[in-house]
């Protein structure tokens, strides 16, 4: 969902799709929610905005400044788990249209973490998929750099090449 564009107002019910497509084309699926509020409140599962099938989460429209988890995942039952869970910030979007005049929203990493890439197959990624991820690790590196120095610099910036 990172590179979502979507109305203002969008429920999380209603982006979840966005992130279970792909598994949903193989016929497979997650059993948790992509998503949950995080607040003010150092509430780890804060409301009322979360992203999931839960029927509270298209009960509440999705604004600028809400911060979401973004963990889709894997599990093959008894054998592995694939997860990777970031913070995202709700934020304004520039469109070309402005369509019925609604503000469009989407989301900004707020992790600021590198993606372990030796265990992602890159064939299995398309050239939108391999862009998001080498400018997600170059906007990284660009924010944590200047907060390191000698060997912790070095294994971000091993850490963060483009794949």
């Amino acid at each position: 969902i990172d590179s979502a564009i979507f109305p203002r107002g969008t429920t999380g019910y209603a982006i979840d799709t966005m992130a279970r497509q792909f598994l949903w084309q193989a016929g497979l699926d997650y059993r948790h929610s992509t998503g949950h509020g995080v607040g003010s409140h150092l509430n780890v599962h804060e409301g009322p905005q979360g992203i999931g099938q839960r029927k509270a989460y298209d009960e509440v429209g999705l604004k600028a400044g809400m911060i979401l988890s973004n963990e889709p995942g894997y599990y093959e039952d008894g054998s592995f788990g694939i997860r990777i869970e970031n913070l995202v910030l709700a934020g304004k979007k520039h469109t070309t249209k402005r369509f019925g005049n609604v503000d469009y929203l989407g989301f900004e990493p707020v992790t600021m973490v590198p993606i372990q890439t030796k265990m992602i197959k890159k064939s299995l990624l398309t050239s939108l998929e391999v862009k998001w991820l080498n400018a997600y690790h170059q906007k990284v590196y660009e924010k944590v750099a200047p907060l390191l120095e000698g060997e912790a610099l070095a294994w971000l910036k091993s850490e963060t090449q483009p794949i």
